[in-house]
């Protein structure tokens, strides 16, 4: 029998800021996942979901299907969609991919030697990381994931940047529904992050491919323990 949650974990669609009705669903869903108030194996009703965001099942069973390609549900043919069950060993290839799309994507980004102007978003996340960790160092936060973004958006291929965004949300889908937390994690990071920018300004490819690397495969290795942990406990 799958997990009985109540819709109420749901942000409501004006939160989101979202363009469209359809991005708002899909973006209230998307957190709720990610935080893990939507557990694996959940059922995604396109009625009830309809009743609750105050709206028809076309724009519920559009997002569903975005969120399908995204990798965070899964839609059968007879019993309808269900929040993906990514197993901890799936968080290790996950992870391999990750290191392979974002290890290029940070070369092909110093090669580009980006203006100001188009790091100024990478900075800015980098900026509010650093006074998180400052203000929380025990608390982890989304910044970790967006500096990722950022810096592989600069790359100029939104199909690579696709790929990681997609692997990125399943591996933190799984820490939150595992309530894992890789301790010291948001200060490690940051300092990785100051440093790949620094790569990626100056046009120092080799470097910034380098560090990116050794981040992920320090993260990878972090996370992976810190799920086993949880798993055992």
């Amino acid at each position: 029998m799958p997990p009985m949650t109540d819709l109420s974990v749901l942000g409501p669609v004006s939160a989101s800021g979202a363009p469209t009705l359809v991005d708002g669903i899909q973006a209230s869903l998307r957190e709720a996942i990610a935080k893990g108030a939507l557990p694996a194996g959940f059922r995604l009703r396109e009625i009830p979901l309809a009743a609750h965001f105050g709206c028809s099942t076309t724009p519920v069973r559009e997002a569903i299907r975005k969120l399908e390609h995204e990798g965070l549900v899964k839609v059968y043919a007879r019993r309808g969609a269900e929040v993906t069950s990514v197993t901890i060993s799936e968080v290790e290839h996950l992870y391999e991919t990750r290191i392979v799309l974002e290890c290029y994507a940070t070369r092909k980004a110093a090669e580009r030697r980006p203006t100001t102007d188009q790091l100024a978003n990478a900075r800015a996340v980098l900026d509010a990381q650093q006074q998180h960790v400052q203000n929380q160092p025990d608390v982890g936060s989304p910044l970790d994931a967006d500096f990722h973004r950022e810096i592989t958006a600069l790359c100029g291929n939104p199909m690579i940047a696709e790929l990681v965004e997609r692997a990125t949300r399943q591996i933190e889908a799984v820490q939150a529904r595992n309530g894992s937390y890789v301790k010291g994690g948001e200060t490690q990071a940051a300092k990785a992050h100051a440093a790949i920018l620094k790569a990626v300004a100056s046009g120092q490819a080799d470097r910034a491919e380098a560090l990116m690397r050794k981040h992920l495969e320090w993260a990878g290795n972090a996370v992976m323990e810190s799920l086993d942990g949880t798993v055992r406990s």
